[in-house]
């Protein structure tokens, strides 16, 4: 995997609605274009890493259901952002199709994938997710593709975890390393909010492994969590009033990296 600093930033590029998705337009060469606009505004900010998902494929479907001209544009764009970025690059392809993520990640010279239902089953809008480290790792050895990097969610957001409730997030921390996971993110329960701190204190405790913040940083925010995590993968805050699904705002975007950079130079500074 192509090295990340410390404290690493990754931007989330947030693909319009694919071939197959209720919102797809038709328009593959206006996506694309879409796409390879916010990776320059990224580009130039100073961002350390990017990160491709299908967020506008909602409502979301199980990986068997994925359309395989989505997934043949998805692997397009993600050729097209690799020849353009020499930084890190990941991808998720949702809802939790962590097969099909990887093979595009191989594909197209990537450098991580974020996978849900890493370890345990929960319920997703989807249905029912069983546990799928095993079949992840299995093709990472069969494409040859162990620099590939696969950082998984812990109770992850958007879910139900009735069926694990007998579970602290330590124990699915312990269980996603024991089962070879290069690191662990850590959300809250939806997309937007910032989570619990005492989670992330609980994850620092029992892993060595990289811990990610998958969601909820803002510039208001990004300094108190700055010191509890290893990693922040962030996309909604860059956003027009910080809305999921709205464009990028170069403004917002240029005013949180502002803080996050001067933020992160002060933490360096202390641990120095």
């Amino acid at each position: 995997m192509r090295e990340l600093p410390d404290k690493f930033l990754t931007a989330v590029i947030a693909v319009q609605p694919l071939p197959g998705s209720p919102d797809y337009d038709g328009d593959d060469e206006n996506i694309v274009d879409h796409a390879l606009s916010d990776l320059k505004h990224y580009d130039d900010a100073g961002v350390d890493s990017v990160f491709l998902e299908n967020d506008y494929d909602l409502p979301f479907v199980r990986e068997e259901d994925l359309d395989h001209k989505g997934i043949a544009l998805m692997t397009r764009i993600a050729k097209e952002v690799r020849r353009r970025f020499a930084k890190p690059i990941g991808i998720q392809m949702l809802e939790a199709a962590n097969l099909t993520s990887l093979r595009i990640a191989r594909e197209a010279d990537l450098d991580f994938i974020r996978a849900e239902g890493y370890v345990y089953a929960h319920i997703g809008g989807a249905g029912l997710f069983h546990g799928n480290a095993g079949k992840i790792m299995r093709l990472r050895k069969e494409l040859g593709a162990q620099h590939i990097k696969v950082f998984a969610d812990v109770k992850k957001k958007h879910a139900a975890h009735a069926l694990t409730a007998d579970l602290d997030i330590t124990d699915e921390i312990k269980q996603t390393v024991m089962f070879k996971a290069d690191g662990v993110i850590v959300t809250s329960k939806f997309t937007g909010l910032s989570p619990d701190q005492n989670d992330l204190r609980k994850a620092k405790k029992v892993t060595k492994k990289p811990v990610v913040i998958g969601s909820g940083m803002t510039k208001e925010n990004i300094q108190d969590f700055l010191p509890l995590a290893d990693g922040f993968i962030v996309g909604s805050t860059f956003r027009t009033n910080g809305s999921f699904l709205a464009d990028l705002d170069p403004e917002r975007l240029q005013e949180f990296m502002d803080v996050f950079l001067k933020a992160r130079k002060k933490v360096e500074n202390v641990l120095a």
